[in-house]
């Protein structure tokens, strides 16, 4: 999140490394953030630990992976009120507006940070359809890597970064009624990587949807705009000391079934 420049401390870009201190206001998307609570500095009366949650949605197409409600169709939006979850919810990562599938959601800024640092490389799966089939020459150049351009942020600007992308899983995942569809599972996260992939091999992508992120997917969630409160078994897959990690409300929560909207 600040590698990306979403982050803003006292009203300029937060760099990493940046110290804070109490009275300091930070900002993700516009977005005013207590995180004094979301660090365990303060909101946890009596030395109780800070209570996080932990959830997963299907993302449908057209809305934004922002907290910023000012934006139509953000994405807290269409997940709506969540019984028994009063702090701020923020997505872990995006998937771009013309995008759907999986994306995590979570109150735990800590974990947004761990699942999406770098040196992590924490596996992304997506199901493409192009306008064309892939032709088998298609696959093995995507699977070997393409050189593309896309924007990095440095120093809190966003600038053109041209390089290969790293070696990753292309096969074919075609049916008779889906001739034109690929299995993608990537290992880094570069901006619309997997549209610039295919349009340097001259495939334009009509369809992206992702099915699994880091070992998490769309179980318990039948259907577009549909959520559900992660498992103990999921929370011990993406977060140190697993569900054992997740105090009080998330346990009770997560008894709850996945829950559709409209």
């Amino acid at each position: 999140l600040v590698a990306a420049g979403r982050v803003r401390l006292n009203g300029r870009v937060a760099s990493a490394g940046d110290r804070l201190q109490a009275g300091d206001v930070v900002t993700l998307d516009g977005v005013r953030v207590d995180w004094a609570q979301l660090n365990g500095a303060s909101g946890a009366a009596g030395g109780e630990r800070v209570r996080f949650s932990y959830l997963k949605m299907w993302k449908r197409r057209g809305v934004v992976c922002t907290t910023d409600r000012r934006v139509r169709g953000n994405i807290l939006d269409e997940l709506g009120e969540v019984e028994g979850v009063g702090e701020r919810l923020f997505p872990i990562g995006r998937l771009d507006k013309d995008s759907s599938g999986l994306i995590l959601l979570t109150s735990d800024g800590g974990l947004t940070n761990t699942l999406l640092r770098a040196g992590e490389r924490k596996r992304k799966e997506y199901i493409v359809t192009t306008h064309v089939p892939a032709t088998d020459a298609d696959i093995a150049r995507l699977a070997a890597g393409v050189v593309i351009t896309t924007l990095a942020q440095s120093d809190g600007r966003a600038k053109p970064l041209t390089a290969r992308t790293r070696p990753c899983v292309v096969e074919r995942d075609a049916s008779p009624a889906q001739p034109a569809r690929l299995r993608f599972v990537l290992e880094e996260g570069r901006n619309r990587q997997i549209r610039r992939m295919c349009a340097a091999c001259g495939l334009d992508v009509i369809k992206l949807h992702r099915v699994g992120f880091a070992g998490i997917t769309l179980a318990n969630c039948g259907r577009p705009g549909a959520w559900a409160f992660l498992t103990d078994a999921e929370l011990d897959v993406i977060m140190p000391g697993g569900a054992a990690a997740a105090s009080g409300q998330q346990q009770q929560q997560q008894e709850q079934q996945a829950r559709p909207r409209r």
